[in-house]
């Protein structure tokens, strides 16, 4: 006698050596025995063989319509053998069996299993939402092969090239241009960056490593918040007399301090230093306070700060 039996979330086939009540001793196609508990069991027939059967319950299964199952299949609780009754024929071959149980495993967004062997029809708004995720999932996968495609041709898409240095440095894996990179290098058999330097995504080397500091080093961004400058209210002391001079170059947005040199003709000499004070004007905890904390310090790099 041969046997159809579940293990570890597949289905197998063997012949039946010895059997107690509560297990048996099946001998496999590959000549490897093993112990299967007697609830795992699904299906008992003495022909065809176990690898014959399932390559015909599998051809069979694959043109399974499985909306039309859904229709035909009972309400509450059913077995595989129920639902091939009412799709096949009233009495079905050991193939249309198999076949049946084959396709309601295989199809969980339409059937919901309730043990071994037996099924449950999903709700059909569960149905309808798990079509459509699956439909999404083909077209996202059919977006993938596209860009993969252009990528292995040289050609970097523009959704890539928006997304380089996170898919290059801090990648969603995920994310389907992260994907469609992975996919063109394994198929163009060229590391990531190389692949995407060939399809043009890459303008220069120097541009290259100076949005990489700034993808690293500021993943919020260069900007600042549109914020106006606080009026001040105290009155300031001024220095009559005082010319002080900053030491910049001409391209300079922050003149933070200077030097002055005043002369009282008496033979002395005040040599004075002034530095900004921006905390006669900022109040804390306002909106340019709390960007100042925020930011804390100037990065200055070679052309930029």
């Amino acid at each position: 006698m041969f046997v159809l039996f579940e293990e570890a979330g597949k289905y197998l086939g063997g012949r039946v050596l010895s059997e107690a009540e509560a297990s048996a001793q099946v001998e496999l196609e590959t000549g490897k025995r093993v112990k299967v508990k007697t609830g795992n069991i699904v299906l008992r027939f003495e022909k065809p063989g176990p690898a014959e059967l399932i390559v015909e319950a599998r051809a069979v299964a694959a043109t399974i319509d499985l909306d039309l199952a859904w229709e035909f299949a009972p309400e509450g609780e059913f077995g595989f053998a129920e639902l091939a009754a009412e799709y096949f024929q009233d009495k079905p071959t050991l193939a249309q069996q198999a076949a049946a149980l084959f396709g309601l495993f295989e199809a969980p967004h339409y059937f919901r299993r309730a043990g071994k062997g037996r099924f449950k029809k999903a709700p059909a708004e569960i149905v309808q939402q798990a079509l459509a995720a699956i439909e999404k999932k083909k077209l996202v996968q059919a977006q993938i092969a596209e860009w993969a495609s252009e990528l292995v041709a040289g050609t970097c898409p523009v959704p890539v090239r928006e997304q380089l240095y996170k898919i290059l440095f801090k990648p969603d894996k995920n994310a389907p241009e992260y994907r469609a990179v992975v996919e063109a290098s394994r198929a163009s058999q060229r590391p990531p960056l190389e692949l995407l330097e060939k399809a043009g995504a890459i303008d220069s080397a120097y541009q290259f490593h100076w949005k990489r500091f700034l993808f690293e080093n500021f993943p919020k961004g260069t900007a600042f918040p549109p914020l106006q400058a606080p009026a001040i209210t105290d009155d300031l002391p001024l220095a009559d007399g005082v010319q002080a001079f900053s030491i910049d170059d001409s391209q300079t947005t922050e003149i933070d301090d200077a030097l002055s040199v005043q002369g009282f003709g008496s033979g002395t000499v005040t040599v004075g230093i002034h530095i900004a004070a921006p905390g006669l004007a900022l109040v804390p905890g306002s909106a340019i306070d709390q960007v100042a904390r925020q930011r804390m310090s100037t990065v200055y790099m070679p052309g930029y700060k």
